[in-house]
């Protein structure tokens, strides 16, 4: 372990370290002489020492080949590195090109025609495309470059040439058996099947979106360790006769495979590391314990790519699966039940307790809900993944009727877990801050302090005090939940009026950010909607806060069908209370109210 720890390190440390620059050769070798020296001479230290060095040079060479990128203008071939998505209006589609005779990734930005042809395209396949690449700005690179990208690219024109290597074509085309049979369910189901199953986030609901959010659960939607052993499991009876070379074999090659299917997340590579080793490890008659199979993975993804450490998928993965490792027998022997449920409910417990540092510190907060929601989902997840894996090949294979007998058991996994989302988010319980988590750590500390100092005073009054702390920990749970939010700060996404009428502006929307500003500004009904944008997520925004809230009245710009659009107020127009006059292109207004009050949310 502290081999991971100085690796992890040495990537972190290496960034403003200029020693290596223009000779990492001589970083290299000293790395390695430090690690072989250690080995030799049995000095442990030298071992992590060795492994600073060498994660420090290979973060520093990243660094100078990324800060070395010049950009300019392209047209040819390139292959896509990941899926395109709908972001800020425009579709996101990030490709590997060689331009100024250097290969980078970038992330490429299309709209029009452009985007109309990039649309439905898949990770991995060749495209033709004309682009005007930039070097990414000094605010940008905590963003683009852990996802090795070099900068962005205007797309200007785009036309496919073919699906790619063979790994990347079985891999849409499996994709594409599960997504044909989730038709055969609800639009939630679908776009949650294909979360579950191989991480694909981008069809989610705004509602659900806002829900998993609110609960701590867009976890689910990444595949992680558990999906890889749920994999390995399926593929047990096939792998069980191979010889253990053989199988080792076997094993890497279904879990690069499976890398590819959902797109070599973070997570997933550490799983896929993870469990290679392991099998490794059994193939050669070595015994290795959890804790040293995990130290090693770590060190091996951090040499081979020192980005991921700036990564928070793969920071919330390790530490989740570090806590696990670490605390889940211990907090079983705490817990009630038959030995699969106390295992279970530990491994969420230990999850959601190592996550939380990294969590806090990235995030600033965590949802108090999230505890009992991870609880009751978690559970589920799993089983989840594996019946949408079965039941999505076969139905896709053998068409819509036999998925929709299939897919019974999956409508009711999907059908509980968004359950537990939305119940968790509509209890509107608060964030747990890091201040306060800081103060509960001091005072904790210092009741162990104080034990360790009088312990026999403390076992006298151990039963007192178990009996207080349950009290106490009831009251502070009642009263959390009690407590309201603080309302965000000011922005210009949405305008609230606080008054009755309810009036809210749309401006600039993002729908699953609209329905956790509303929830944070304590807004559970709408008497008049006025949306600014008719773009594909100002109807978004609409139809999710239409689902979700009561509104009265949406008035819309033309193209948001059912609405009233601003074309047709060409008068003055009295809705609950409230005067809507145009006004230009936009729409005005103004309420015969003394105390009318606008509250900017972001």
């Amino acid at each position: 372990m502290a081999g991971a720890i100085a690796t992890a390190a040495g990537a972190l440390w290496a960034p403003p370290v200029s020693l290596w620059r223009g000779s990492w050769w001589w970083g290299a070798a000293l790395g390695i002489g430090l690690g072989a020296a250690g080995i030799a001479t049995r000095a442990r230290l030298l071992i992590p020492a060795g492994l600073l060095v060498l994660a420090a040079v290979a973060m520093s060479a990243q660094v100078a080949q990324l800060s070395a990128v010049t950009g300019g203008e392209f047209d040819g071939e390139v292959h896509l590195v990941g899926d395109p998505r709908w972001r800020s209006g425009a579709l996101v589609v990030p490709f590997g090109a060689e331009i100024d005779g250097a290969r980078h990734r970038w992330e490429g930005w299309a709209r029009g025609p452009a985007a109309w042809r990039l649309e439905d395209a898949a990770m991995g396949e060749r495209w033709r495309l004309s682009v005007s690449a930039e070097p990414a700005e000094p605010a940008d690179r905590p963003f683009l470059w852990p996802r090795h990208l070099a900068g962005t690219a205007q797309i200007r024109t785009a036309h496919r040439l073919d699906g790619g290597g063979a790994p990347f074509r079985i891999a849409n085309s499996l994709r594409g058996l599960v997504e044909a049979s989730g038709q055969s369910l609800s639009q939630r189901d679908a776009a949650l099947l294909a979360g579950f199953v191989y991480g694909d986030d981008r069809g989610q609901l705004p509602e659900v979106v806002h829900d998993f959010r609110e609960t701590s659960l867009t976890h689910l939607l990444a595949v992680s360790g558990s999906n890889v052993a749920f994999v390995l499991l399926l593929f047990a009876p096939l792998l069980a006769g191979l010889p253990p070379r053989t199988r080792l074999v076997a094993v890497a090659v279904l879990l690069v495979q499976f890398a590819v299917l959902t797109r070599g997340e973070p997570s997933v590579l550490r799983a896929c590391v993870l469990a290679t080793l392991a099998v490794g490890a059994h193939a050669v008659g070595r015994r290795a314990s959890a804790a040293r199979l995990l130290a090693l993975a770590i060190i091996v993804l951090l040499l081979v790519d020192p980005l991921l450490v700036r990564s928070v998928g793969f920071q919330l993965s390790v530490a989740a699966t570090a806590a696990i490792v670490i605390g889940a027998r211990r907090v079983a022997r705490l817990l009630w039940g038959p030995p699969w449920l106390r295992l279970a409910l530990a491994a969420t417990l230990s999850a959601q307790a190592g996550v939380l540092p990294v969590q806090l510190a990235v995030f600033g907060s965590l949802p108090l809900v999230s505890i009992p929601a991870n609880v009751l989902a978690g559970p589920v997840a799993g089983p989840a993944m594996v019946w949408g894996l079965v039941g999505g090949l076969t139905g896709g294979l053998a068409g819509d009727a036999v998925a929709s007998v299939l897919h019974l058991p999956t409508k009711l996994m999907m059908g509980w877990v968004a359950g537990v989302a939305r119940w968790g988010a509509s209890l509107g319980w608060p964030q747990i801050e890091a201040a306060e988590l800081t103060a509960v750590a001091a005072v904790a500390g210092c009741c162990t302090g104080l034990y360790l100092m009088a312990p026999r005073l403390f076992g006298s009054l151990a039963g007192a005090l178990r009996s207080l702390s349950m009290v106490a920990a009831g009251v502070g749970v009642w009263a959390a939940a009690s407590t309201h939010r603080p309302a965000p700060p000011a922005g210009l996404h949405l305008a609230v009026q606080h008054t009755d009428p309810v009036v809210v502006v749309v401006d600039r929307p993002d729908p699953a950010r609209a329905l956790g500003q509303l929830a944070a500004a304590g807004i559970d009904r709408i008497d008049v909607l006025i949306a600014r944008s008719a773009s594909r997520a100002g109807r978004e925004a609409v139809r999710a806060l239409d689902a979700r809230h009561d509104i009265s009245q949406v008035f819309a710009p033309v193209g948001l069908g059912g609405r009233v659009p601003y074309d047709a107020v060409t008068a003055p127009v009295a809705v609950a209370g409230l005067t809507v006059e145009p006004t230009a292109e936009r729409l005005h207004v103004s309420a015969e109210l003394a105390s009318t009050e606008w509250q900017a949310v972001p």
